[in-house]
């Protein structure tokens, strides 16, 4: 089957210029790719095949860069589930001029997520030279910045994506490292200058603060008159939150069975 080659390089120029007709042609490229005995699942090696494979990876990737214009998560984590056996099995050569950033998005997204044991799966997954590109070692320092928790370095790295696909993922991963940064804040202080909670929350100005903690902390007490910030409501210390006798418990369990196997 001969495959639409103008009607994918509408659709493609459709979501790079975020026009709203990208939805319908990509309802019309689905449904012809369903039509296609070549792709996964069936995977039927027909002469055409490798034509139609390549044409139906860029078709998820301009869904997945859909998805984030819409900023529509569940459609992302949809079209990058049917773009992977794609770059699992087919993509080695054929990559498309977008391929770098979906490869740093998927990561990204997977940070966004917490989703750390998956994006450490997915990191391996990747050749030597793909681990080097741009895309992917700016994940890799976020990462490693939000492991032992420089969440300065992660905002100095997320003033400055490798591509500008990255923005709706970075914005909700500063979202969620300002609501650590005030969980550990409101554990150390009881009240702050607004200055001083600006600066804490590594904002550029005091209204940026102000409407954060509305948002996120709607216990905070603002005093912007007096400049202060009464950080109330329930504080529950880490010591706290862990089951310290469930954990004893279990863990004498499992010492007496390691001795009795051995």
């Amino acid at each position: 089957m001969s495959v639409p080659i103008k009607l994918l390089e509408e659709f493609k120029a459709s979501v790079v210029a975020e026009d709203s007709a990208a939805e319908q042609k990509l309802s019309q490229l689905k449904t012809i790719l369903l039509e296609l005995d070549s792709l996964p699942p069936l995977c039927v090696e027909t002469p055409s095949a490798a034509e139609e494979r390549k044409f139906a990876m860029e078709v998820f990737e301009y869904a997945v860069i859909l998805s984030i214009h819409q900023e529509d998560r569940d459609s992302f984590n949809r079209y990058m589930s049917c773009l992977k056996p794609y770059y699992l099995n087919y993509a080695r050569g054929q990559k498309s001029e977008i391929t770098n950033a979906i490869l740093g998005l998927n990561l990204l997204y997977l940070l966004v997520e917490n989703r750390l044991a998956d994006f450490h799966c997915e990191l391996e997954l990747l050749s030597e030279e793909e681990k080097q590109l741009p895309t992917v070692t700016f994940c890799t320092l976020l990462d490693q910045h939000l492991v032992v928790g420089s969440y300065d370095q992660v905002l100095v790295a997320a003033a400055n994506p490798p591509t500008k696909y990255f923005s709706f993922f970075l914005t909700s991963l500063l979202e969620t490292v300002r609501i650590n940064i005030g969980e550990c804040a409101a554990a150390a202080y009881t009240t702050l200058t607004l200055a001083a909670a600006t600066k804490i929350l590594m904002f550029d100005n005091q209204e940026e603060t102000v409407d954060f903690i509305a948002a996120f902390y709607p216990t905070w007490e603002v005093n912007e008159a007096r400049g202060e910030v009464h950080l109330s409501g329930a504080k529950t210390t880490k010591s706290e939150e862990i089951p310290s006798l469930r954990l004893i418990s279990q863990n004498l369990a499992y010492a007496t069975e390691l001795e009795r196997i051995v």
